[in-house]
């Protein structure tokens, strides 16, 4: 399916070309031929930009890559060496929150005014605040905003026609792509599509189950009035959506799938859940025409949701020779302020809406974006979360039983990373 480069765009990204910091004049550095080595799990690509600062700083700039599951350790072993006094890192926060406690960052609040941060992009300042721990701020830029990890809900236009189902995006601008619509769809769509007695298509492949949460206002861990970060899945709205997954699975049994949602691609799936990341490629590994959606709201929402999974920022180790040149370096190579939003965000939505409505809706998404995200993603505690999860969709526990039997053991863990 051809991708559609809407008109739309251009106001999308016209309405997102705001400062993404504010105005701060660094001085002017001279790093005596230093090697500054930005790592990033992937190639940057900034050959222009880093060429004007490697003169601008009198600095050599290079560019090596850490491996995705290994950035914790990484980082953590260059700043135990002391060989990161140079260094600049992109990471994850699944991986920096681990670290955060260690004392492997550079507090930024403490050589960058309050104004740089109050003064931010909104968007950015979402994703800044949301990652200080302690008081401090920590991460302070990206290359990326939240919508590159975001978490949407794509549906088959094709299936849809084919089936007689409703037009999802009618649905959504008149407020009615909820929880009960979705169910809906997904009990009509599943079915036998070849008289040879067995289900070949179903409502949904996997359903990611953290993402869902969030997109019901709920939260894996929060903060209670005193500052501590305490377990909160056993919280109401927490409950409902589990239910509501359970509903699905084992109830409805609508869902039947894979991570990669490949039924979906194969046309056998009225909805997918997926990253943006997948859409970059998702033209190209499907025949049927699709659209892209927010989460269907529940009874606990007021609004849309499409939360993140992942926050990558930039951090500056905590024994920086020269955290503020370092933070300069950052400033230089991204973007100019009027343009960080053009620049990050209208690539995106060109390569991964398929069509002018999808542009639309992505654009809410990114603007109503206020940190939905799961801080504790991939912590110690992930595994025995999971296995609670699993009880509760198989119908061996209620969520209320399957909470309960593990907030102590995620507290302790939750402690051990945040508190």
């Amino acid at each position: 399916m051809k991708l559609m480069k809407a008109v739309v765009v251009f106001l999308v990204v016209a309405l997102l070309a705001v400062p993404a910091s504010a105005e701060f004049d660094f001085p002017e550095f001279d790093l005596g031929g230093k090697t500054v080595n930005i790592w990033c799990w992937y190639d940057i690509e900034l050959d222009e930009r880093i060429a004007e600062v490697e003169e601008m700083f009198n600095v050599k700039i290079a560019t090596p890559q850490v491996e995705w599951e290994r950035q914790s350790e990484s980082y953590m072993s260059r700043l135990l060496a002391g060989d990161s006094e140079y260094d600049i890192w992109y990471a994850s926060h699944e991986f920096a929150i681990p670290i955060m406690k260690d004392g492997a960052f550079y507090p930024m609040n403490t050589i960058l005014p309050e104004e740089y941060f109050e003064n931010a992009d909104p968007h950015l300042k979402a994703m800044i605040d949301n990652l200080i721990l302690d008081g401090n701020i920590y991460a302070f830029n990206s290359m990326h905003s939240a919508m590159n990890d975001m978490s949407f809900f794509v549906w088959n236009k094709s299936l849809f026609e084919r089936e007689g189902l409703p037009d999802l995006e009618e649905a959504y601008y008149n407020d009615e792509w909820t929880w009960e619509l979705a169910t809906e769809i997904a009990i009509k769509a599943t079915r036998d599509t070849d008289g040879d007695g067995i289900v070949d298509q179903y409502g949904f492949s996997e359903v990611y189950p953290w993402s869902f949460v969030l997109s019901h206002g709920a939260t894996v861990v929060k903060q209670d009035d005193s500052g501590k970060w305490v377990f909160s899945l056993d919280d109401d709205d927490a409950l409902e959506a589990l239910q509501q997954l359970y509903e699905w699975s084992h109830v409805n049994q609508v869902v039947e799938g894979d991570w990669f949602q490949t039924p979906f691609r194969e046309g056998k799936r009225a909805f997918a859940n997926m990253p943006a990341w997948m859409l970059w490629s998702l033209a190209d590994e499907i025949d049927d025409e699709y659209g892209v959606l927010p989460y269907p709201k529940g009874p606990s929402n007021d609004y849309y949701v499409a939360p993140t999974e992942v926050l990558n920022m930039f951090y500056i180790p905590a024994n920086s020779a020269n955290p503020l040149a370092m933070a300069a370096i950052v400033d230089h190579l991204m973007p100019e302020a009027d343009d960080y939003f053009y620049d990050v965000i209208e690539g995106q939505i060109l390569g991964q809406a398929p069509d002018r409505a999808s542009a639309e809706i992505m654009e809410d998404a990114i603007l109503n974006w206020d940190g939905q995200f799961d801080i504790v993603r991939g912590f110690a505690g992930a595994t025995i979360l999971e296995e609670a999860l699993w009880s509760i969709l198989s119908g061996e526990k209620t969520p209320a039983q399957g909470m309960s039997e593990v907030k102590q053991q995620i507290q302790a863990a939750v402690d051990d990373l945040l508190n």
